[in-house]
């Protein structure tokens, strides 16, 4: 653990291919015809990104730079699932160019598909994304609650209908459909509520669909409060039978968090303790901003590396910023820490790396723990140079 520079996050590749293997079996058990897919901006790390195309999980990507990336790391582009609300005409023409699987999400990339199939440009088919109220389906179980979902063109107000009708009108296949929904809970009900919405929308429009991207927000750790894969998968299969036919109709799935949250821990090191009233200030060189960006959580996943013993006195963690809120933690019971002591923070790989901030130090380094437990330095520690990188100050 020493030679571990702090602070810095490790990705652990065996615990990475775990849980890709989970979700690569129960869907080859279950819907084998399918198709694990990454989201990107779960944790756009370039080693990690690289590492999914590797072994053999396409990227999904939401923006014009995660499609650049993306290529640039050696992911094919003709497998990589275009989704999100804020694609560029750019990035639409090169996607349909190759015959990547791309999702509408808005009016004008529709106006955009309508106008290319006119000027006689290559459109293979689109896939729609479905905006339906999962509140109905799964009470308290989502994000948006019953403000409802953003994203995609509504199935119970013509949005929906008007898409069908305009993209048919043009000439243009609907040859998917992609209904993703973030889930509070990550019970099954959501995505019984996506497959049945999926279904009755099939039965609808007569659409005979090369894929169905039922999205990500599946739970992917070692706890039994939470489905398996398998449980996962089945929930949607069940609700897709028999008006989608798995042999005909692709499955696509595409979990970030499940994937790598468990994968990546996050190591820092006392740098002060002290006493402050009835409790012990402890300063880290890690911070709040690393692993919270919204600053909600108060407790993690943890182990310290001490030779302290244990105290009733409060410890408070703290990180290395300013911000008197830059608090992650309060331990009681725990060994005394000192300087030069370590705190490891466990499955942090989700939206954490992704949402670090620029604020009082820089990005930190990043190693990657190969099975034979070597380590590598994945992404030196940012400091002046790489701040000013595109930066003009005369």
């Amino acid at each position: 653990m020493t030679a571990i520079e702090t602070p810095a996050f490790v990705v652990d590749e065996a615990r990475l291919s775990r849980q890709v293997d989970a979700f690569r079996a129960a869907l080859h058990r279950i819907w084998p015809n399918s198709v694990l897919s990454y989201s990107v901006k779960t944790n756009s790390l370039p080693w990690l990104v690289a590492w999914m195309g590797r072994h053999g999980v396409p990227a999904e990507i939401v923006s014009e730079e995660e499609w650049d990336l993306s290529r640039r790391l050696g992911h094919v582009p003709t497998r990589v699932v275009v989704n999100g609300p804020i694609k560029t005409a750019r990035l639409m023409a090169e996607a349909l160019d190759v015959g990547a699987p791309v999702n509408l999400d808005s009016r004008r990339e529709l106006r955009w598909v309508v106008e290319r199939a006119a000027r006689g440009e290559r459109v293979d088919s689109v896939g729609l994304r479905v905006n339906w109220d999962v509140e109905r389906d799964a009470p308290g179980h989502t994000a948006s609650g019953g403000a409802g979902l953003r994203f995609g063109f509504h199935v119970d107000n013509g949005e929906l209908d008007w898409a069908v009708v305009e993209l048919r009108a043009a000439g243009v296949r609907v040859a998917g459909l992609h209904l993703h929904v973030t889930s509070l809970t990550r019970a099954l009900d959501t995505y019984t509520s996506a497959g049945m919405t999926a279904r009755a929308i099939v039965e609808r429009y007569g659409l005979d669909l090369d894929w169905i991207d039922l999205g990500g927000g599946f739970f992917g750790g070692d706890s039994d409060r939470f489905p398996t894969p398998e449980a996962y998968i089945t929930a949607i299969r069940d609700a897709l039978l028999p008006t989608v036919d798995p042999a005909r109709t692709c499955l696509i799935i595409e979990p970030g968090a499940a994937l790598v949250a468990v994968a990546v821990d996050f190591h820092t090191s006392v740098v002060d303790a002290k006493p402050v009233g009835d409790r012990i200030i402890v300063v880290t060189d890690g911070s709040r901003t690393n692993l919270d960006s919204f600053f909600r959580k108060t407790g993690y996943e943890h182990t310290l590396v001490s030779d302290g013993d244990p105290t009733d006195t409060p410890q408070v963690i703290a990180g290395f910023t300013c911000l008197d809120n830059d608090r992650l933690m309060t331990l009681k019971g725990a060994p005394r820490l000192v300087e030069g002591d370590r705190i490891v923070y466990h499955k942090v790989g989700s939206y954490t790396m992704a949402f670090n901030p620029l604020f009082i130090q820089y990005l930190p380094r990043v190693y990657a723990r190969h099975p034979d437990s070597s380590l590598v330095e994945v992404r030196r520690r940012w400091g002046v140079d790489e701040y000013l990188a595109g930066n003009t100050w005369n």
